[in-house]
């Protein structure tokens, strides 16, 4: 829908809601509103319902009851508006840096919607319904990339300017420990020999005490897991990797922390089969040394500025553009 000046808008949505005043009525419905207005250009609710629509074709795939669907709709409308604003704020000020958009971009953009409904019969169905045409969706599609890449190129421009200093990090490092805590962990590998019942666990078990009395006598536990082992890993001598407390089922989670490293454990059974365990290395609950998170929290630091003059330049930018709401109620 092209967009034309509030007073003409205005006009025309008036002059319309006028015109179908009593089947409006008779069905209980606005026929349009003017949700916004962000200088003098405005949001229409049928355009608002229009972007949601997608999102609404899926919401009727869920097994809701009705006020459940019409709370989620609305948390749909709410939010889509809001980013209709911004989106607005954002495409006015990539026009006027002359920021383009390829047409290819438009043309993913719109495979990705399409993508969400079944066919291509139900999308062209849908937006038949909603009233809207190819062109007004690759339109509305536009500007949404416009306005993503808007926002993109602004907060990358925030992100380079901003410093963070050591003692920044140091700080957030000392305030937030309770983010940095290491659970304990061990780095294992395993022989296991699967079987199902009683007859196939005691072959498996006693194959099994064979390997490991092969262990003892100085047989490389990697060279018998390559050759006998069942498990995923066997090619890697068994590996399994890092594991934590509660990844493993008993009794491996147990007897892998009580391991020492280079520690073999005795013939293990569970429903799948029989285990002989190795652990190669430990690590030991506590915190994790500064020095190996510096990078995260300064980029995270750099990512939480960056965001803030972000919202503050937003904030200068709708108050520039006048932005008025008259959402209340409305949808």
């Amino acid at each position: 829908m092209a967009r034309n000046s509030l007073r003409y808008m205005l006009i025309v949505a008036l002059g319309f809601a006028a015109a179908g005043s009593s089947a409006a009525q008779n069905q209980g419905q606005v026929v349009d509103a003017i949700l916004a207005t962000v200088g003098d250009e405005v949001i229409l609710m049928s355009e608002v319902r229009a972007e949601i629509a997608p999102a609404l074709f899926e919401l009727r795939q869920e097994d809701l009851s009705t006020a459940e669907f019409e709370q989620r709709r609305e948390e749909l409308l709410e939010e889509a508006l809001k980013r209709s604003v911004e989106n607005l704020i954002l495409v006015r000020e990539a026009r006027r840096r002359g920021i383009e958009v390829p047409s290819h971009a438009i043309e993913d953009r719109l495979e990705e919607v399409q993508g969400r409904y079944p066919s291509r019969e139900a999308f062209l169905e849908d937006i038949e319904q909603a009233g809207e045409t190819l062109s007004d969706i690759r339109a509305r599609l536009r500007r949404q990339v416009l306005a993503l890449n808007m926002s993109m190129l602004q907060r990358e421009q925030f992100e380079q300017a901003v410093v963070v200093s050591e003692d920044e990090a140091a700080q957030y490092y000392e305030d937030n420990q309770e983010h940095f805590r290491r659970p304990g962990r061990v780095r294992m590998r395993q022989i296991f020999l699967s079987a199902e019942g009683e007859d196939e666990q005691a072959e498996a078990r006693e194959q099994a005490e064979a390997l490991l009395a092969e262990i003892e006598a100085g047989e490389a536990f990697e060279d018998l897991a390559r050759e006998h082992s069942e498990a995923p890993g066997a090619a890697e001598g068994g590996l399994v990797g890092w594991q934590q407390r509660g990844d493993l089922i008993e009794p491996l989670d147990s007897t892998a922390f009580e391991l020492e490293e280079g520690e073999i454990s005795e013939v293990l059974e569970t429903d799948f089969g029989v285990h002989i365990l190795k652990v190669d290395e430990r690590e030991e609950e506590g915190h994790v040394p500064f020095g190996e998170v510096r990078s995260q929290i300064i980029n995270h630091l750099r990512q939480q500025k960056a965001d803030e003059r972000y919202d503050r330049w937003m904030a200068d930018q709708r108050r520039r553009a006048g932005v008025q709401m008259f959402a209340d109620g409305a949808l």
